[in-house]
């Protein structure tokens, strides 16, 4: 079993395949389209790609373009590259769930009315009124017969996946140990230290004799503490670091979270030790090491639950993936203009 293909961490991070269209809500506006033609009708008639001789069409390459671009940017500005690049990746995926609906048809998935209706009725709970929902398909040039096809593709496309992918491949304890024993060092828990923190902050542009004043504030705290003084409770009633609601407890941390000159104090100090006045660009600090933590490799007894699970995710992930690509292999793709350089 191969894992060459995938970085598995124990918290498993990677993006899944998209296998379904992303329909929920349309623009309510149709300003909110990036890049609307003067004629919107036209573009339903111009294709962009072509999958077994099924058209992509320019509308639907717009619709899609424009719902990644909202993701990407939270609707702030997109640069002409970025777009692009966003265009390219829409189109592809339009190319995949095409490939996923021709092998629904395939396998004999067909799609009951109602389903397609119910779907439809959960579409419109976004949207204030029929009219405006209405309003937002033509805007994206579409009429509700077009909208009720494309809602039968995706839920055609849900069912692929749910039939092929719907559960998690299993591997047995044996490739789950001999994974865990090739790969010692991903379950290395690096040095950890625990700090509390008093903070008496001062802007950067402030005047030199406000920082002369934060300094002798967080000299006097500093005092205070030395004479035994409660760290938590001064926290909490000097602090101006947001930790104060915690008695200045950071939690755990390791190398490379904090600040380079609080980090060098940190991690050299004994635990129960109270640092120095240590000046930053955010004002004057005081550090309490509470714990701390030696790096340490975790036992097979402690993550064998969860890397199971991970391994098998990436695993079926895989399987998507290497399914995916022989579609691909096997169809005939065509692109036009702007996009046959693809070919």
């Amino acid at each position: 079993m191969s894992r060459g293909r995938a970085v598995l961490k124990l918290t498993l991070s990677c993006q899944l395949l998209t296998f379904y269209l992303i329909l929920s809500v349309l623009p309510l506006h149709s300003q909110d389209i990036p890049f609307q033609k003067e004629n919107p009708k036209d573009t339903a008639k111009e294709i962009t790609a072509a999958v077994n001789g099924a058209p992509i069409t320019s509308n639907l390459l717009e619709i899609r373009t424009k719902q990644l671009s909202s993701v990407s940017s939270f609707h702030g500005r997109i640069s002409d590259k970025e777009l692009e690049e966003i265009k390219n990746k829409a189109l592809d995926e339009l190319i995949t769930e095409e490939l996923v609906y021709q092998e629904s048809k395939r396998m004999g998935i067909a799609i009951p009315e109602n389903e397609i209706d119910k779907r439809l009725k959960e579409i419109k709970k976004a949207y204030p009124s029929e009219d405006a929902f209405n309003k937002a398909l033509s805007a994206n040039s579409l009429d509700p017969n077009s909208y009720k096809k494309l809602i039968e593709r995706e839920l055609s496309i849900k069912k692929v996946r749910e039939r092929l992918f719907g559960k998690p491949i299993k591997l047995s304890d044996k490739e789950v140990k001999e994974y865990f024993d090739k790969n010692r060092e991903k379950f290395r828990e690096p040095e950890k230290i625990r700090l509390r923190q008093i903070l008496i902050k001062v802007q950067a542009y402030a005047s030199n004799e406000q920082w002369e004043k934060g300094r002798e504030k967080a000299e006097s705290i500093l005092a205070e503490l030395k004479a035994g003084k409660d760290f938590s409770k001064m926290a909490k009633e000097l602090s101006d670091d947001p930790s104060k609601e915690k008695g200045g407890d950071m939690g755990f941390i390791h190398k490379g979270r904090l600040e380079p000159y609080i980090e060098d104090v940190a991690f050299s100090m004994k635990v129960g030790g109270i640092s120095d006045v240590i000046q930053t660009i955010y004002g004057f600090h005081i550090i309490k090491l509470e714990e701390k933590k030696e790096a340490h490799y975790n036992p097979y007894s402690k993550v064998k639950e969860k890397l199971k699970k991970d391994l098998e995710e990436v695993t079926t992930e895989d399987k998507k993936m290497d399914w995916i690509k022989g579609l691909k292999e096997k169809a005939e793709i065509k692109y036009y203009a702007p996009f046959e350089k693809k070919e």
